[in-house]
C-alpha cells in the first residue's frame, strides 16, 4: 500500500510539472493521511538516497503542488488556510526564521476583505495593501529588486503576497530536507528498497525528458538508428515479434534515446496485439500482458533487482550467443548482398569497398563508423562503440 501511495504521487508531481490536465487523485487530496504519507516518504527518500537529482526533483515537484494548491484557493479557503497556520505557530516551540513573517502575512490574509482583495481584484501591480518585515526575511525579492526597502525593512505589497508564501513553503522545506534525522527508518530494507525505487523512477523521467521519444514517431527516427536497430525495428513491424534476446536489446536501446516507461509499454502493447507473420514466437499481448509490462519494467529498474540498465555497446552485442539470429550486426552477420540491401548501398559506392575490406578483418564496429561517416558529419573514430552513440551523432548532422 505505501508503494502505491507514493508511485501515484509520483505521477500526480510529474503531471503539475509538464503542465498537463490534473485528474482527481485520491493519494493527493490536501491533508489527508494519503497526501502526508506521500510527502514524508517522498522526503525521506531524497535523504536517504543522498542524490541530487532526486533531491532538486522533490524540491521543484512539491513547491509546484503547493502553488497549484494555493492558486485554486476561494478567498473563503485561503483565509482558512492562514487562520490554520497561525494556529500551529501559536503551538510550535521551535524557533525557526521563516516563521515571524509567515505569522505576519498570514494575520493579514486572516482578514476578510483582504483575502478577497487577493482572489478578486488584485493585479501584478496592486500596492492596495502591505506589510513591513526586516529585509533579511526576503532577500530573493530584494535581489530582483521587488520590494522597497525603507530603514531595514522591506515593504512586501499584496500583488507578491503568494510569490512570497511560494518562498517561505521553499525555505521550509529545504529547512527540514536538511535537517531532518531519519534514525528510526534508514535500516528498514522495506523503505530503502521503495527509497531506490523512487530515485530509479526519477533519473529514468529525467534521462527521457531530456529528449522524449514517442512510440509513434519510432518510424520516423528509424533513418537515424544503426543498421543493427534499425534491423530489428523492421523486422519486427513485418513480423511483429522479436526473439526475447532481441527485444530485450532494442528495448534498451528504444529507453537510452529517450522512451518513457509509458511510452515503451504502448510501443510494445501496438506490436505485440497483432497476430506473428512467421515468426516462431507464439506470445500475445492479451494473454501475456503482465509478463511483458513486468519485463519492460525491469528494464527501467522499477521492478526485481531495481537495476537501471542500460543498452549495450557494439562488442557486447556481436559476442552475445545466438547474436546473429534474427539479424544481430549485419557487418557480422549478413551476407554482402543482404548488408547492402539493408544499407542501401550501391555496388560503386567508395564506402562499401572499405566496409567490405573491414568485415574481413573482423573489425565490425569500425566498418559501422564508415557508413557513419558517409551519412553524417562525423570523421572521428569512436572507441566502445554503441547503437546508442551511433544514434546521437547520426541525429546531430
Amino acid at each position: 500500500m505505501l508503494e502505491i501511495i507514493v508511485l501515484k504521487r509520483l505521477e500526480h508531481l510529474n503531471g503539475i510539472l509538464r503542465n498537463c490536465d490534473i485528474e482527481y487523485n485520491e493519494y493527493t487530496i490536501d491533508g489527508s493521511i494519503y497526501d502526508n504519507i506521500g510527502h514524508f516518504m517522498l522526503c525521506a527518500a531524497s535523504l536517504l538516497e543522498q542524490n541530487d537529482e532526486l533531491f532538486t526533483f522533490i524540491l521543484e515537484t512539491e513547491i509546484a503542488l503547493f502553488q497549484s494548491r494555493i492558486s485554486l484557493l476561494s478567498a473563503y479557503d485561503l483565509r482558512r488556510f492562514a487562520k490554520k497556520l497561525l494556529k500551529y505557530i501559536r503551538k510550535t516551540d521551535i524557533d525557526l526564521d521563516f516563521l515571524k513573517p509567515l505569522q505576519v502575512l498570514c494575520q493579514h490574509l486572516n482578514l476578510r476583505q483582504i483575502t478577497q482583495h487577493i482572489c478578486a481584484d488584485c493585479n501584478a501591480k496592486c500596492s492596495t495593501y502591505n506589510f513591513r518585515i526586516k529585509f533579511k526575511f526576503c532577500l530573493d525579492f530584494v535581489a530582483k529588486r521587488q520590494v522597497e526597502i525603507k530603514n531595514g525593512y522591506a515593504v512586501i505589497s499584496c500583488s507578491i503576497w503568494k510569490d512570497y508564501l511560494y518562498n517561505l513553503f521553499s525555505f521550509n522545506l529545504k529547512n527540514r530536507l536538511f535537517k531532518t534525522r531519519l534514525n528510526s527508518i534508514q535500516w528498514d530494507p522495506r523503505i530503502n528498497e521503495l527509497s531506490k525505487k523512487i530515485k530509479n523512477m526519477v533519473a529514468c523521467k529525467n534521462i527521457c525528458e531530456k529528449n522524449m521519444v514517442l512510440s509513434n514517431e519510432i518510424d520516423n527516427l528509424s533513418v537515424y538508428f544503426p543498421p543493427c536497430m534499425l534491423n530489428l525495428h523492421q523486422q519486427l513491424r513485418t513480423h511483429h515479434r522479436l526473439s526475447h534476446q532481441h527485444r530485450f536489446n532494442y528495448s534498451l536501446f528504444l529507453k537510452d534515446i529517450g522512451m518513457p516507461i509509458d511510452e515503451a509499454v504502448k510501443f510494445w502493447k501496438t506490436e505485440y496485439l497483432n497476430m506473428p507473420n512467421s515468426h516462431s514466437c507464439c506470445h500475445d499481448w492479451n494473454t501475456n500482458e503482465k509478463k511483458y509490462v513486468y519485463g519492460i519494467r525491469h528494464m527501467y529498474g522499477l521492478e526485481g533487482s531495481k537495476r537501471n540498465y542500460t543498452s549495450r555497446n557494439c562488442q557486447v552485442l556481436q559476442n552475445l550467443e545466438n547474436s546473429c539470429s534474427e539479424g544481430g550486426c549485419p557487418f557480422k552477420c549478413f551476407s554482402d548482398e543482404k548488408m547492402q540491401q539493408l544499407l542501401k548501398l550501391n555496388k560503386s559506392d567508395t564506402s562499401l569497398s572499405q566496409i567490405k575490406d573491414l568485415r574481413k578483418m573482423e573489425e565490425y564496429a569500425k566498418a559501422c563508423q564508415v557508413f557513419l561517416k558517409r551519412n553524417s558529419d562525423s570523421d572521428v573514430m569512436i572507441l566502445n562503440f554503441s547503437p546508442l552513440k551511433y544514434y546521437n551523432i547520426a541525429l546531430r548532422k
